[in-house]
């Protein structure tokens, strides 16, 4: 199947362009079809595994890497974090990646959670993360920024953006949700958000509380992304389109 619009890269610009790629692709540019048409990058949902291949390699041809060098685990909505090198067990399930190394392209995939990158400049240390609302709650964020100070990193020097994911405006939960996350944050403002039906949470405040709590400074946290539900024409969204849509990857690398 021909390409048949190019891919467009969502870059923050809280992330230094000297010393890392990173990006968080929108839906166009790729090979597969239907609801998962066209830059869909993951297979557990049932994609023809030679399409995901092929968007796969476009994507990294485009933003200029080797997709021999992308690094990805199976997302459980955990908060464990892995540093690339460490040894790794057979079926071993990470929300988060660190690495201080150059050449691994740390990729953490969502259809409406947030993927998350990380980077401090001056120790040469860079992150990713999965972070639905069971990770986000759980401190999948906090998680990231202790492995990347194991290896040198300094909480106030990390900078990190928050990609494409669905926004306070269509995060509609259940009371028990609202529970958990007031029990952990507490009444933080802008957290939870009146709806016409059942409240809403505000992923992209609790994850940067959770930064902020951790030695990031608040400038340095770029959190306000587009909405995936919003923007069916640029996004994929797992509440819109279920397990007939694709699925997004946010992505960092040392270069």
């Amino acid at each position: 199947m021909a390409v048949q619009e190019p891919i467009k890269l969502h870059r923050s610009p809280v992330i230094p362009s000297a010393g890392f790629v990173h990006g968080f692709p929108e839906r166009t540019g790729g090979v597969s079809s239907g609801l998962r048409s066209s830059l869909n990058l993951g297979m557990r949902w049932g994609d023809d595994q030679a399409n995901v291949d092929t968007n796969r390699r476009l994507l990294a041809e485009h933003a200029g890497y080797d997709p021999a060098q992308l690094v990805a685990t199976r997302h459980v909505h955990g908060t464990n974090v892995w540093r690339v090198g460490e040894p790794l067990a057979e079926g071993a399930e990470f929300d988060g990646l660190v690495s201080d190394r150059v050449g691994p392209v740390l990729g953490a995939f969502a259809a409406d959670c947030i993927p998350m990158v990380f980077a401090e400049a001056e120790a040469r240390v860079c992150g990713a993360a999965h972070a639905g609302w069971r990770g986000a709650v759980a401190g999948i964020a906090t998680n990231v920024i202790t492995r990347m100070v194991e290896l040198g990193a300094r909480p106030e020097r990390i900078r990190v953006a928050l990609g494409p994911s669905i926004g306070p405006c269509c995060f509609e939960v259940g009371r028990e949700v609202v529970d958990e996350f007031r029990a952990v944050l507490g009444e933080l403002p802008g957290l939870i958000v009146e709806g016409p039906n059942k409240n809403h949470i505000d992923l992209r405040v609790a994850s940067r509380t959770f930064l902020e709590r951790a030695g990031v400074r608040a400038e340095q946290i770029d959190d306000r992304p587009p909405c995936t539900k919003c923007e069916g024409d640029r996004f994929f969204s797992y509440r819109r389109d279920g397990r007939e849509g694709g699925v997004h990857m946010g992505f960092i690398g040392l270069t």
